[in-house]
Formats: C-alpha cells, structure tokens, sequence
C-alpha cells in the first residue's frame, strides 16, 4: 500500500509542478458595481465563495491519505501545522473541546477519529474527493457545518450596524461586501485593493483569525490574532493597545498567561482585544460587534457633516447606541469603578465634539473655495473620478474615493488635507480614547488633525488670493482691450 502511495504522490506531484494551473472562474465582478470590474487570481482566495474553483491539474480521485502525502512533497509546512492541530489529534482534546467534539457529532450524526484535507476542501465525512471537480477553497461556510454555534454566532453580526450605514456593515460577517459596496474599490486596480480583500476576506474564512492549518483556539485568543488587519493609519487598533497601560501589562505578563483556557474561564488581569470585544452582557461569542457605536470615521465625522450633528447628538439621541454603551460599561466594571467609566466614556464623547468642530470648519471652508470658483483645479477643469464613482460637487470634495486614486488636480491638495483629517486622524482622536493610549489621542492624531487644519486654511487663504490676483489681471486686460 505505502508504494501504491508513494507512486501516486510522485505522479500527483509531476502534474501539478509540470502543468499550467490555470485561473478559474473569474470572468466577471460581484456585487453592485460588478459590471466595473473583472476579479485578479488571488481573489479565488479571499473570496472563494464568489470565485473560487478547482485547478485544473491534479485530475484524480484521491482519499485523504493520497492528499496527505502529495501535500507533504508539495507544502511540508502546511502538513506539519494540520498534524499537530487538534483536528488530526482527536484523541488528545481537553475537557471542554471533548465536550464541543461530542455536540459536533451529534450535529453530524457520526464519531470522528480526525478531521482531514478532505472534510474541510471537500465534503464533510466524504472518504474520495475529485479533485478537478470538487476541491473546495474552505470557508466559514464549510466550517460552520461542524462548528454550529461559533458560525451561527458570527452570522449573528450581519443583523447589527451602524446607524445610517447599510445594514450589516461594521460587521465581520459582511467585510467583504462592504468592499463591494464602494465605487471607488470598484474603480482601483484589484492588484491595489486586494490589499483591502486580504483583511475583509474574514467574511469568507475563519483562518483570518485561526490560522491554518493549526486553527488553535490559544492563538486566536492573542491580541496578535488582530493585528493582521487591525493596524495602520485608518485602524490603528494594535499599535494603541500595544502602548496602552493595558497592553503594558498584557506584554509584560502575557506569557504566564493560560492560553489554553476559554475566556470565560480565563480571568486576565488585563483586557486583550478578545476578552473586550467577545464579550456581551456576561457572555463571550464570535459576535464581535454587538457594542459597536461607530464605523470608522465616516460616520461621526463625515457623513455628519452634511447633517450638522455632532457626536454626543447622534450618540445620545439613538437609544440603540446607547444600549450598546451600556454593554460597554458592563465590560469596564470589570476592573473599574461605574463612575469612572461613565466619565472616562463621556469625556470621549465630549472629545470627539470638539473633532467634529474642526472637521466641520475645515469642509466649510473647502466647500466656499468651490462655490467661490477659487478652488484649483475646479471640478469641470480637472479629470472626471473613475466610473463608477459619481460626480456629487460638492458633497464629493475631500471624500473617500481620493484615498485610492488620483490625477492631475483630481483631488486637490486641499481635498487630500481634508480626507485624511476625516477618516485618519479625526477617528484616531477617538480610536485612541477608546483604547487608553494617551500618545494616540494627543501628539499623534489630535496634533495632526490640528496640523491639517492650519494647512487646509493657509492653503485656502493662497487660493483665495491667486483667484482675486486672477481676476485683477482679467479686469487689467479688458480694460486694456477697450482702450
């Protein structure tokens, strides 16, 4: 049998290495503005649900084993990490995975010895698998058929949002749609914005926090699980945990920790991302945002605008929101007092106020030079966005499609000042407040915003003068034609 093998592993391994693989299923887009764009490869694998489909090469119909031992040749590492993980040791669970393995059965109507290639790339409890026909590209999906409870609890997400956002969104569960969802993603070269699918794709594959093929619920457990997608200068979530007094402890202390145990039973002496985020009115689950009180900056601080709401307004005026901030302080007694929680999630409130103040002044003041025709390029002598983005003067001005394109004018400095003022810094003012960094609500985002600020209005007083400059050498001119 063991030469059988061998023999088959060699003649898969030949096919794969000496034939073309060729990409599959990407003839067009998804989603609304999926007649703009045509999928790149690697989107098979941050989406597999919409893209994903079967290399053509290995042709074959091959057991477990077989998989095994061509993957050995092919990914040694890939094999290591599957073998050591708990689906190929069933035998070796603790007491509440023994518990959980139990439930899965039941569910599933049969015993399990292991969890192999086959029953997450093909078909649960399948002993062959087609390879040309049937290999699948695993996705909560597929995961969710054993892990019932951890899946229904993730789909949860997709019934809570933000006030006045799609529903669904600032949710997990529909990450990826929500890249579907705007023109500019839409316009970009996907070569661009797959950096965008690589962290959305969580909506598709539970490996974004439980990494294959080890799948530990010990790392995931780990703020570094977040920290892949949550970082950088829109989300700097890691970075200001990381440098809070939390994340002090939780680095200086962290390794003694027991990552084995579940967090209800954990009882760090300091919050991670999980144990804060997880949690909701004494339970943990995979519904991370069941507390979410804002999407990014577009809400508060952009959307707003045009709406002359301020954040305390909008907060308090929703009884949803303050639900949600209600959990949240359920969470902070944990270790603080209720005074001091209320207070410390008022004065962000009140913080995120006095950002709102300055956001507004800097796109009144954008929106004159445009109404004023001072503004340089205006809209009409520049470069049109790319389809499918809209022109919407002047809503548009210093909006979200200039984060991902620009080109000869289109937009302006002034604009580019004003997009990062929204969605980076003016969110981070708050994003810091949230996660106790005192040096991200200050130095880096709130003296940025502040800088910005001084910037867009130099840079409006220079336009305002160039124009009237301008029209003093139009008059001159006229007035010389008539003489």
């Amino acid at each position: 049998m063991k030469g059988i093998l061998s023999f088959v592993g060699v003649s898969i391994l030949f096919g794969v290495l000496g034939g073309v693989i060729q990409a599959q299923k990407l003839d067009k887009g998804v989603g609304p503005y999926g007649e703009f764009w045509k999928p790149i490869p690697t989107q098979r694998y941050w989406a597999p649900d919409y893209f994903y489909s079967p290399p053509e090469e290995p042709k074959g119909i091959y057991t477990a084993d077989e998989c095994t031992l061509c993957h050995k040749a092919l990914n040694p590492g890939l094999v290591k990490a599957w073998a050591e993980s708990s689906h190929a040791n069933l035998d070796k669970l603790q007491g509440y995975q023994k518990e959980k393995l139990a439930e899965i059965e039941k569910n599933l109507g049969r015993k399990l010895t292991k969890v192999g290639c086959i029953d997450c790339h093909g078909k649960v409890g399948a002993e062959k698998l087609d390879h040309a026909k049937e290999l699948v590209m695993t996705s909560s999906t597929l995961c969710g058929e054993c892990h019932k409870q951890e899946y229904e609890e993730f789909e949860s997400e997709k019934q809570y949002g933000i006030p006045d956002w799609k529903p669904g969104r600032e949710s997990h569960a529909k990450s990826y749609d929500a890249n579907l969802d705007v023109d500019v993603w839409a316009a970009t070269d996907k070569n661009v914005v797959q950096g965008c699918d690589m962290c959305h794709n969580i909506q598709h594959k539970c490996d974004s926090c439980h990494t294959r093929h080890a799948f530990k619920a010990s790392e995931s457990r780990r703020p570094e699980a977040c920290q892949t997608c949550h970082n950088g200068p829109d989300h700097p979530d890691i970075e200001y945990y990381r440098d809070s007094k939390h994340g002090s402890i939780y680095f200086i202390e962290g390794h003694t920790w027991d990552w084995s145990k579940q967090l209800k039973d954990a009882n760090y002496i300091s919050p991670t991302c999980q144990s804060c985020h997880m949690y909701y009115k004494g339970q943990y689950s995979h519904n991370m945002v069941r507390k979410a009180i804002m999407g990014e900056g577009d809400v508060l601080f952009y959307d707003n605008i045009f709406k002359g709401i301020k954040p305390t307004d909008y907060i308090k005026n929703s009884k949803e929101l303050m639900s949600r901030r209600e959990a949240w302080i359920e969470v902070c007694v944990k270790c603080h007092s209720p005074r001091f929680s209320r207070d410390y999630l008022d004065s962000m409130d009140k913080a995120s106020d006095s950002i709102f103040q300055y956001v507004s002044d800097a796109y009144a003041t954008i929106k004159s030079l445009y109404e004023e025709g001072a503004l340089y390029p205006m809209p009409e002598n520049r470069p049109r966005a790319p389809a499918p983005v809209t022109e919407k003067y002047p809503d548009l001005l210093g909006g979200f499609y200039g984060e991902f394109w620009a080109k000869d004018g289109n937009p302006s400095r002034i604009e580019k000042d004003f997009l990062y003022m929204w969605e980076n810094d003016a969110f981070l003012v708050r994003k810091g407040l949230a996660h106790m960094n005192p040096n991200g609500f200050t130095y880096i985002s709130w003296s940025n915003l502040l800088k910005k600020y001084v910037d867009i209005k130099s840079e409006a007083n220079t336009l305002r003068r160039l124009a009237a400059l301008e029209k003093k050498r139009v008059r001159a001119r006229i007035k010389t034609k008539n003489k």
